[in-house]
């Protein structure tokens, strides 16, 4: 079963009860699942319909216009990531599906155009980068609280250049013919290199994996987010909070969905924090450099 948890309203506007309330109630899904639908997140409904209408307008776009805005390393993988980019790491083929990536850069990289650019054709997608960057960051502080520290504990890592990324996705039903393998799914699984993310689906496909290993369909909730945890938290906690392994499957009707991943800033250093290592416990999990370690995984599935 995936659960349920009602939020206080949009994240801007919560309280300090508020705050400590949505801890336990989140903090009991990312202790036993990772993965939790919220309601009354104060999203605008109306918002999240531009910004489908968005990357529908972009994906109807012909080719060689899309790929203007290719997603490169010097764009710091923003823009277009086209059909057959995108390289598996569970086959030998490449994923179903066509991607799009705006959000936040770093300068520790010269990019080959402005950022606007890669963000000209999506201006209601970054509005709504900047309401999922609060509900982002109320979520990591209910983090923080459920594992016994202060709400803010994480702030630091995140104070300088946080490489949050919304992406808007479009699985197309007759796309697993381009993937190269008989994979029964059009993502492979995987765990996502980030702090948490939120997603809204237009059509089902999105599958998660609990901890007995059974695979769930997540169904489409009117006005709810689905929001699930990734690496660097599991990784933070020492495994107290649990990442969610996720997969999309083959689609039989065209699909979008909009995806948005909270990070570090760049560079950050994600290990077990000693202070939630018990006496008896060893580290469960290596250091991980979110900076180089992150692009190192980003060139082996999209080249240079």
């Amino acid at each position: 079963m995936i659960p349920h948890v009602q939020l206080p309203g949009h994240a801007a506007g919560w309280t300090s009860k508020d705050r400590a309330a949505v801890a336990v109630d989140l903090g009991r899904s990312f202790r036993r699942t990772g993965f939790v639908f919220v309601h009354n997140h104060g999203i605008p409904d109306d918002l999240i319909g531009d910004v489908y209408t968005e990357t529908r307008r972009f994906y109807q776009l012909a080719p060689a216009q899309k790929s203007l805005y290719d997603a490169t390393e010097q764009s710091q993988f923003l823009g277009y990531r086209g059909l057959g980019r995108e390289r598996s790491r569970i086959h030998g083929g490449t994923e179903a599906c066509e991607q799009y990536r705006i959000g936040h850069t770093t300068e520790e990289a010269t990019l080959s155009y402005a950022v606007d650019f890669y963000h000209g054709p999506f201006p209601k997608s970054l509005e709504l980068l900047a309401h999922l960057t609060q509900l982002g960051d109320r979520t990591l502080a209910a983090c923080a609280l459920d594992l016994g520290l202060d709400e803010d504990a994480f702030t630091p890592y995140l104070i300088g250049s946080p490489l949050h990324r919304l992406g808007l996705n479009h699985y197309g039903a007759s796309y697993p013919a381009h993937g190269g393998s008989a994979a029964g799914y059009a993502m492979s699984p995987h765990i996502d290199l980030s702090l948490l993310t939120i997603l809204d689906q237009d059509e089902p496909g999105l599958e998660v994996r609990d901890r007995d290993g059974r695979w769930l369909e997540v169904p489409m909730v009117r006005g709810a987010l689905f929001l699930f945890l990734g690496d660097y938290v599991q990784r933070w906690s020492n495994g107290r909070h649990r990442a969610a392994p996720h997969r999309v499957r083959r689609v039989e009707r065209d699909r979008m969905s909009i995806q948005y991943k909270h990070r570090p800033d760049y560079g950050v250093v994600v290990r077990p924090l000693d202070v939630l290592i018990g006496p008896q416990e060893q580290p469960a999990y290596a250091p991980l450099n979110t900076g180089r370690d992150y692009v190192a995984v980003l060139r082996s599935i999209l080249g240079g």
